[in-house]
């Protein structure tokens, strides 16, 4: 795993904007799940799903999954996939600064789980490649230094000059330091191409959680609506 990047700083202080010493609000002063719960430190596989567009086509009803915990201020649930000895946790929408607080209070399951995958989805757009990409969903990962489970798990890593950010990257940077597996996965597509969700579906079969997604959808694609 590379760690890169540059703090750079103004030449004057005449440059700097008023608004630049302002402490941003945070809309949640703290953070707490919604019960008690033992921790279970037997867990093959934590999955974090990041991101209200991901999660909108995961079925939280589906009978495969048993609700932990959640803390709803941010849209954040805690699942056991029954019979697979996995959990997995959705967070739909939060403030970023608020990402540090969320690891923590993953960290418990963090430190114990054999392994650990995130995925969030990002606009095409934000890509950034040297070369031309015609693929509709394109799939890129950032890996601990911990030798990967299995080869299947390998996809192309992500190149500078793109980021992680967010819950993903805290979750992967404590494993990586408590020298523990994880992948951080990337997924670039265009929001708008309705066919894209099998891309998406292909994914998750792949990491072996296909059940419980949904393709369904309200998308205007889909709809009887016609201008």
């Amino acid at each position: 795993m590379t760690f890169f990047g540059e703090i750079v700083e103004p030449v004057s202080r005449t440059i700097w904007e008023d608004w630049d010493d302002a402490i941003p609000n945070c809309e949640y002063s703290k953070l707490q799940w919604e019960c008690p719960t033992e921790i279970n430190k037997e867990i093959d596989t934590f999955f974090i799903i990041d991101g209200k567009h991901l999660v909108h086509f995961i079925d939280l009803q589906s009978q495969l999954l048993e609700l932990i915990n959640e803390i709803k201020e941010i849209g954040l649930k805690l699942f056991e996939i029954k019979t697979l000895n996995k959990y997995l946790c959705v967070v739909k929408d939060y403030n970023i600064v608020l990402s540090s607080e969320i690891v923590e209070l993953l960290q418990p399951y963090l430190e114990t789980c054999r392994n650990v995958i995130t995925i969030q989805t990002n606009p095409m757009s934000e890509y950034r490649s040297t070369q031309v990409q015609i693929q509709p969903c394109l799939v890129r990962g950032i890996y601990t230094s911990a030798e990967l489970v299995s080869s299947r798990y390998e996809f192309p890593r992500l190149e500078q000059p793109n980021i992680l950010s967010g819950v993903a990257a805290g979750v992967i940077t404590l494993r990586e330091q408590l020298n523990l597996k994880g992948i951080a996965l990337l997924c670039y597509i265009e929001y708008t191409e309705y066919y894209q969700v099998e891309e998406l579906q292909k994914l998750l079969n792949s990491l072996d959680i296909g059940p419980i997604f949904q393709s369904s959808t309200s998308s205007v694609l889909s709809s009887n609506l016609y201008i």
